[in-house]
């Protein structure tokens, strides 16, 4: 069965095939969660490639959680892994900075713990978690319609069995001889309308103990592997939409003090009268009290404290910055699209939270990135934000956010950005395709600085083709950008030096940083080979013009 592959585990990593010596996260890989891969929910992990031998001096960081470590609804590019990528980079231009997500929609601390040996063997220098919303009703959740088990002990064993070729060559073919029609796997209305096969778990209930028990044993585990392998951990609290996401579901107004509604009606009256602290913790109690599970609880926040403090993990408090960002210190519409997913200035608040300790692990920063320079240079483009809000319009026209699915339209797009993303949304061009059309737009334009965040992002999503950093790097030029320009320009000499012109864009950027001897020895190189090339020798001649007029 290994020679042949039969009964083999969905690996989390596999090889890229367009970029050998590559890896990235398995597109597949929530199918090991299924005896019928028919039946796994239509949710993948987003595509980023790293070199599947690290190089030394890397700076290797992995991200783990659910849809909002994913960076859902824009994607990637919004996702914390990216924003920490982008400043990480910036703090330490002379390492190569690595920041993979393995972040996935509908995951629970299950699949985080699967997921962990896995990571391990890419010898990560630290892992970034964010998890905890989707305990109740995600992948394994207690409450979920996604496969689960009701003992954590048997379900963590089946996912042990499942490494067993045999086992899960078996659990596949019985999977088979059942109907290939399931609810679950329809892809007809959101993910949200199809998981909650329970619908109302009350505070203190035993289902709500037993997925409070659930996330204490696993994310228990999961720190102790990391600990075990000597992998520091940066976890943070969970934050939510406290202030604009009444409850989905509550206990009657006859409850009283369990009411979600009670508690939420008594925060607005607080909060309109001006007494944001008692407005705060009763919003915080009403969503403690919303039986129907989409949000995490404030005790999974104390559960994560004191996990980590036992692991020897790092709390970064998510939910304490998103507070301080937001209006009266209540988590509204401000930061957040809906329940629990953060807008774009959310998701800048969420990786901002583990910016500065990263750094304190990692050692002085040569370059300080402060908030200004990293929202300047965020790496969401202007289509990815149009297409996430379409796809927050479409989940927001399902349940539980209205009774009955109605359909989604859009307004008719006023620009040519505006059309390229409506394209994209609509499946009629890829996100590849969308980005080469939004770079062609903003050249035309002359939009040099919008232009350079598409072709950066182009650049690290296909990170071994030479002309996709030199288009970046040139670009960044343009735009005044020539620290991170540098960045580019290297990597494309670097994956082919034959191009000349590769070589004077990177003379060019380190000329234009104040560093004319590197722009000379730069020069005098591409002269040595092609001394026939006059671009080369006049630009020579300048420099050594200008080194001797300093």
């Amino acid at each position: 069965m290994r020679l042949t592959g039969v009964g083999a585990l969905e690996p989390l990593f596999v090889p890229v095939e367009a970029a050998p010596g590559f890896l990235q996260p398995n597109p597949a890989a929530v199918q090991r969660f299924f005896p019928d891969p028919r039946r796994a929910p239509d949710v993948s992990i987003d595509t980023t490639w790293f070199p599947a031998a690290k190089a030394p001096g890397t700076l290797r960081i992995f991200v783990q959680g659910e849809s909002s470590a994913a960076g859902f609804p824009y994607g990637r590019w919004a996702s914390p892994a990216a924003l920490l990528q982008q400043r990480l980079q910036r703090a330490y231009p002379d390492r190569n900075v690595e920041v993979i997500n393995t972040g996935m929609a509908a995951v629970t601390s299950y699949v985080l713990l699967d997921f962990a040996d896995e990571i391990i063997a890419q010898q990560p220098d630290a892992v970034v978690i964010y998890t905890g919303h989707n305990e109740y009703l995600g992948i394994g959740g207690v409450g979920s319609s996604l496969a689960s088990a009701r003992s954590p002990t048997l379900a963590r064993g089946i996912l042990k069995l499942r490494r067993l070729h045999l086992y899960r060559a078996l659990e596949r073919a019985l999977a088979s001889l059942g109907p290939a029609a399931d609810p679950l796997a329809a892809r007809d209305g959101t993910l949200m309308s199809r998981v909650a096969a329970e619908r109302s778990i009350p505070l203190g209930s035993p289902l709500y103990e037993r997925g409070l028990a659930q996330f204490r044993g696993n994310l228990a585990r999961l720190l102790q592997r990391y600990r075990a392998a000597g992998v520091p951990v940066f976890i943070g609290t969970l934050a939510s939409n406290e202030r604009d996401q009444p409850p989905f579901a509550s206990a009657p107004p006859e409850a009283g003090e369990n009411s979600a509604l009670v508690r939420f009606e008594r925060a607005r009256q607080l909060e309109a009268s001006g007494d944001h602290a008692a407005a705060r913790a009763e919003y915080l109690a009403a969503l403690d009290r919303d039986e129907l599970r989409f949000r995490a609880p404030q005790a999974f926040n104390e559960v994560i404290r004191e996990t980590a403090e036992a692991a020897g993990a790092t709390v970064v408090d998510v939910q304490a910055a998103f507070a301080a960002a937001a209006d009266n210190g209540i988590i509204g519409a401000g930061l957040m699209l809906e329940h629990v997913h953060p807008n774009v200035e959310g998701y800048f608040q969420l990786a901002s939270a583990y910016f500065p300790r990263l750094v304190q692990w990692a050692g002085p920063a040569v370059v300080v990135v402060d908030d200004a320079t990293a929202r300047i240079e965020i790496p969401v483009t202007e289509v990815d934000r149009l297409h996430g809000e379409y796809r927050v319009a479409m989940l927001k026209n399902d349940w539980p956010f209205v009774p009955q699915r109605r359909p989604t339209t859009l307004p008719p797009p006023m620009t040519r950005i505006e059309e390229i993303a409506q394209s994209w949304f609509a499946g009629r061009v890829s996100w590849l395709q969308a980005m080469n059309e939004a770079l062609v737009e903003y050249q035309q334009q002359a939009n040099h600085v919008e232009a350079a965040r598409v072709a950066v992002n182009v650049a690290d999503a296909i990170v071994n083709a030479a002309e996709t950093q030199y288009t970046a790097g040139r670009l960044l030029l343009r735009a005044e950008q020539p620290d991170r320009g540098l960045h580019y320009l290297s990597r494309a000499v670097a994956l082919d030096a034959a191009k000349i012109e590769y070589r004077l864009s990177l003379a060019q950027a380190q000329f234009m940083l104040g560093r004319p001897d590197d722009s000379i020895a730069t020069l005098e190189a591409i002269v040595a080979q092609h001394p026939e090339d006059t671009r080369a020798k006049y630009w020579l001649d300048e420099m050594r013009r200008a080194a001797q007029s300093r």
